[in-house]
């Protein structure tokens, strides 16, 4: 419902800028041939921006209303994102000129295909619910069907989501390319108008949905299993112009009608989303041993309860402690998500020109080996959430920008 704070939330936007991070890391391998870096990537990129783009049009609808759906906070927001966009440009172009090569110059700030991509998208998803500024909400409605203005909000809401999977063809003869990341602007935009939907119902995140967690659960495990097949509709994942989407080797009428793969994915995205999202519902208010080892009708239970481990493995282990640190870190990440993603990308890309990554671009290497680097670059991701995850940063950026 809008306007609730839920705690499950926070933590589920942590775990989401994690997977934002492990992404990045994971790009230089993913086509290295070995599976466990391809799926893990490609499983990671099938959902994790929509479902981040789906929380921002969440609370961006909450915080709309909560000051009053004014122009003034709006051009406030997209002030802060526009010059967040340039900060960050600038920030990575020395990246960019010493990790991959080129000239120096200045950036071209008129293109891109990278990290500040995100930023655009804000300002632009933004940009266009300047109209609802104008809805009167100066009256109380009494009456059946609801408030016309509220319905003419969805409407207007749906009609965004409606054009945003149409200017899909906008590109068909390259004129836009990558300009101001419009490709990934339409392409990611639903997700974001789904979000402010969602957040004008009276949805609560705090009711479990079994059948909405199966059904995501289910389309992960089938994607997982499937990909060597369906690699080449991944094009998708990325908000790309359709012209990009029909030049893969698909099935014929998905080439013609690229926008219904689209709208496929769109189901299929968040219901991955939500997947996770119900799994970290299990950190909740008790410890995940306890849900586990304390239930008189688990199997696991019974057992741990004759053997005689239900004491002592919090006693041992001190699983409850970890499970409380692993909640408030997450929550933590997810409140300053923002500044994470901003400033992660400097590490994968020094990483990159490190070496970091040469002994597994070029040859296949064993399993165990491929594990071992696979929990390294978990183990970095963390430990750049960690560092970046402050409120002293977040403060600092909010005071200078």
């Amino acid at each position: 419902m809008a306007g609730e704070r839920v705690e499950e939330l926070d933590r589920y936007k942590g775990f989401l800028i994690f997977l934002v991070v492990l992404g990045h890391f994971l790009l230089p391998v993913k086509d290295s041939g070995m599976a466990l870096f391809s799926r893990s990537f490609y499983g990671i990129y099938s959902f994790h921006m929509p479902a981040f783009i789906f929380l921002s049009g969440y609370f961006f609808q909450q915080s709309f209303v909560k000051r009053g759906r004014k122009a003034s906070s709006l051009f406030s927001n997209l002030l802060y994102y526009f010059i967040c966009y340039f900060f960050l440009k600038t920030l990575l172009y020395p990246f960019d000129v010493f990790c991959y090569g080129g000239q120096g110059g200045f950036p071209d700030y008129l293109h891109e295909s990278s990290t500040p991509w995100y930023l655009l998208g804000l300002f632009f998803w933004q940009l266009a619910c300047l109209p609802l500024c104008f809805f009167k909400r100066n009256r109380v409605y009494i009456g059946k069907g609801g408030n016309p203005e509220d319905r003419g909000e969805k409407y207007y809401l749906l009609l965004l989501i409606f054009l945003s999977l149409f200017a899909g063809y906008l590109d068909q003869n390259r004129r836009f390319v990558d300009f101001l990341a419009l490709d990934r602007v339409f392409g990611f935009a639903p997700f974001f108008y789904f979000g402010m939907l969602l957040s004008q119902s009276s949805f609560s995140w705090k009711k479990r949905r079994d059948g909405l967690a199966l059904f995501g659960g289910v389309s992960l495990l089938l994607f997982l299993l499937f990909f060597p097949g369906l690699k080449n509709y991944t094009r998708i994942f990325y908000g790309v112009w359709y012209r990009r989407v029909s030049k893969e080797e698909i099935l014929p009428f998905f080439q013609s009608f690229p926008i219904l793969l689209r709208i496929f994915y769109i189901p299929f995205a968040l219901g991955i989303s939500y997947f996770f999202y119900w799994l970290l519902s299990f950190l909740g208010k008790y410890p995940l041993h306890k849900k586990i080892l304390g239930r008189k009708s688990s199997l696991t239970g019974a057992v741990g309860r004759k053997l005689g481990i239900t004491g002592a493995w919090e006693g041992q282990f001190r699983f409850s402690e970890i499970l409380e640190n692993l909640k408030r870190k997450l929550s933590l990440w997810g409140k300053y998500s923002l500044v994470i993603y901003l400033f992660h990308r400097p590490f994968r890309d020094l990483f990159l020109k490190m070496g970091g990554y040469s002994y597994f671009l070029h040859y296949e290497r064993a399993l165990p080996v491929q594990l071992l680097f696979f929990l390294f670059l978990v183990g970095f991701s963390v430990a750049v959430c960690v560092l970046l995850g402050r409120k002293s940063l977040y403060s600092f950026c909010k005071k200078r920008w």
